[in-house]
């Protein structure tokens, strides 16, 4: 089983979380065994998709993007990012631009 992991920052909701990681709320409950799905906590690691097979996700970069925030929205870091997707300038990308935010990892037992 592979799963994708999202670190829960100020202002975010499940729902917001699950449309980031095109996913659903009812998911994100199952996955990660939530209570309440009205209650999450700053710095809770989250489940954001579990598949049997590897997953990624991607996002088109819009106008006024850059790396740090899109590192940031997606619970990951700037190397990361540049490692992902084989940046030669972490200062330039470009609108339209097609990059991996997340992939999926095989669970840990």
């Amino acid at each position: 089983m592979n799963v994708t992991r999202y670190t829960v920052k100020s202002g975010d909701t499940l729902f917001a979380i699950a449309g980031r990681f095109g996913t659903t709320v009812e998911e994100l409950v199952k996955w990660n065994k939530i209570p309440d799905p009205d209650l999450i906590n700053i710095g809770q690691v989250l489940i954001v998709d579990e598949s049997d097979a590897p997953h990624e996700t991607i996002y088109t970069v819009k106008s006024g993007d850059t790396l740090s925030a899109i590192a940031l929205r997606f619970g990951t870091t700037v190397p990361q990012l540049v490692t992902w997707n084989k940046i030669p300038n972490k200062d330039l990308i470009n609108i339209g631009q097609k990059l991996i935010v997340a992939k999926s990892m095989p669970a840990k037992v």
